[in-house]
């Protein structure tokens, strides 16, 4: 009885074993957002690369954005000259790392402007405090078509945008004196 009882528990793990094998094989190769099939390899805070399935050159979504009062924002001024959108949250440790960074090198160029985008839709309980953290305005995107159009499903993302045109983009918070180094003569190197 006791060899039938190791056979039967052999069995089960080796079931669970390739379960476990399959699961994994099978989710590294699940197609991933748009975004996220750029970056996916990309160590933190490194540029996004230009695969054909990424979105740059592409335009930027169309979405209805609203300040922290509820107050809708004419999507124009992301469609202008020189853009850095900062996807972020109001909850992430990430998010604010990156914007202390940025309000460091924001006035390196004053052909810039830099908007944070809450693609998740506006918490319940917005205030302006949760806001102060943050260098730059930042909008709420109450449809979630952020989510669904660019993928957006982790942040902080940045992307760059000419003129309503997505340029380049980011994932995840410039951390790394490379990445900071790298983000830094980029924006230098900016006609």
């Amino acid at each position: 009885m006791s060899k039938r009882w190791i056979s039967s528990l052999g069995i089960l793990f080796f079931f669970v074993a390739v379960f476990c094998a399959g699961f994994v094989f099978f989710y590294n190769r699940i197609p991933r957002s748009e975004v996220e099939v750029s970056v996916g390899n990309q160590p933190s805070g490194e540029e996004v690369s230009a695969s054909p399935k990424s979105l740059i050159n592409t335009p930027f979504p169309h979405s209805e954005l609203v300040d922290i009062h509820g107050t809708k924002v004419d999507e124009h001024i992301l469609r202008t000259g020189r853009v850095v959108v900062v996807f972020l949250t109001l909850e992430c440790d990430a998010c604010f790392t990156e914007g202390k960074f940025l309000e460091t090198v924001m006035s390196r160029r004053r052909d810039v402007a830099y908007y944070g985008l809450v693609p998740f839709g506006r918490p319940s309980k917005a205030d302006e405090a949760a806001e102060k953290p943050f260098p730059f305005k930042v909008f709420y995107d109450e449809s979630n078509s952020f989510v669904s159009k660019m993928g957006i499903n982790r942040v902080p993302v940045k992307v760059f945008l000419e003129d309503g045109v997505i340029k380049k983009g980011w994932m995840g918070a410039v951390r790394s004196d490379k990445s900071k180094t790298s983000f830094i003569e980029w924006l230098d190197r900016l006609p």
